[in-house]
């Protein structure tokens, strides 16, 4: 059995191989592998950077308020209304806004039973999901907002 390159197959049997032989790799081929197997270690063996998450524009931020009072504000009681506003304002670049039910009720001079059955009645609705639950020495909760309602 005969062992050939590819190279030595195009010149000299015009890029037919015979039937008694079989293919090998060529020198250039070794090298290119053994050099791709190598970039590849150290790609594995490099750490990789956390990838960032995509930071919203400004227009963004404006089409969801736009869609919010466009189609969702009509449905909502005018706590609701306080509430989801003072998330939205909170909201990172993430999507995610980081805040505590006694600091909603404060800001939104309702009382905190109220935030809390207004959160409960906006995740219902959809406008709100609970991403983490905040409690004591853990931090506040951590919520992503919507600006229309999948209920």
């Amino acid at each position: 059995m005969r062992r050939l390159t590819l190279k030595e197959v195009r010149e000299q049997y015009g890029g037919i191989l015979p039937p008694d032989a079989v293919l090998r790799p060529d020198d250039d081929e070794i090298a290119a592998t053994a050099a791709a197997r190598q970039a590849a270690v150290r790609q594995a063996a490099r750490p990789t950077p956390a990838a960032k998450p995509k930071r919203r524009t400004r227009s963004e931020r404006f089409a969801v308020m736009n869609a919010f009072v466009d189609f969702s504000m009509a449905g909502l009681t005018g706590a609701e209304v306080k509430v989801w506003l003072i998330l939205y304002r909170d909201t990172k670049g993430t999507g995610t806004a980081c805040t505590g039910q006694a600091d909603i009720a404060r800001r939104s001079r309702l009382n905190v039973r109220t935030v809390r059955r207004v959160l409960a009645a906006l995740e219902a609705k959809g406008m709100v999901s609970l991403v983490h639950r905040g409690r004591l020495n853990a931090g506040p909760s951590t919520y992503r907002v919507h600006p229309v309602g999948t209920a």
